[in-house]
């Protein structure tokens, strides 16, 4: 039955939307989509205000999603440029982090650390060159649980000083009954150079990659 005044609707048309390059639907194309649904629709039978209203709110939830996401796209990029521009200070001046590698200056003393897992009655304390030779050793007495220092005077064991360059030590720490506890070494250095990479900037120090986020000091040394 026709009504006059209203013009009738082919069925048989459906709207076209074509998709973005990323093969998925953007919020343009949900706008082109309600649209043309509109345009479409069954005057005598419209859409209720409630669908209406839903997909109008879906749309607008589209579009502050795809805002946000630009927005911390943004973020991102200051805070990587911000940790860049920190990572660089670091050049020139010791840090320390986990590790077991330290560098020497000849005729100097250097100062290992460790952190002992609990109290301690004995400390045996080996530094190697290099190579992996030991070239001394070092016994302490009784030290508490924590954060400890020890400084080495870079001779070897039969008095001589020894050369420049990067070293290794390990420290063997044994309670008053005679069991092993744990040790955590710590190895420092000067940074020589900054690496970028995708993720994580890395601080290059005794030739080595150190990330950044594992540097647990940074001191000025004189």
């Amino acid at each position: 039955m026709d009504i006059p005044g209203v013009t009738s609707i082919d069925n048989t048309l459906k709207p076209k939307v074509e998709r973005n390059g990323g093969g998925e639907l953007g919020k343009d194309d949900f706008l082109k989509l309600l649209i043309a649904q509109l345009s479409a629709q069954d005057p005598l039978d419209p859409m209720g205000a409630q669908d209406f209203s839903a997909q109008l709110a879906q749309f607008s939830g589209l579009e502050q999603m795809t805002n946000v996401n630009a927005n911390l796209e943004i973020i991102q990029k200051l805070e990587t440029a911000s940790q860049n521009n920190s990572a660089l200070s670091l050049i020139g001046k010791t840090v320390e982090s986990y590790g077991n590698a330290f560098s020497h200056s000849e005729n100097s003393s250097e100062t290992l650390s460790y952190s002992l897992g609990s109290d301690a009655t004995s400390i045996r304390i080996d530094i190697f060159d290099n190579s992996g030779s030991q070239v001394d050793m070092v016994r302490l007495g009784g030290q508490t649980q924590g954060k400890n220092n020890v400084t080495w005077d870079g001779f070897d064991k039969h008095g001589n000083p020894l050369s420049a360059g990067t070293y290794t030590y390990t420290v063997k720490a044994e309670n008053y009954a005679g069991d092993t506890i744990s040790v955590d070494t710590f190895t420092s250095g000067l940074v020589s150079d900054v690496v970028f990479g995708s993720s994580e900037a890395h601080a290059i120090v005794n030739g080595k990659e150190l990330p950044i986020s594992s540097i647990k000091r940074v001191t000025i040394k004189q």
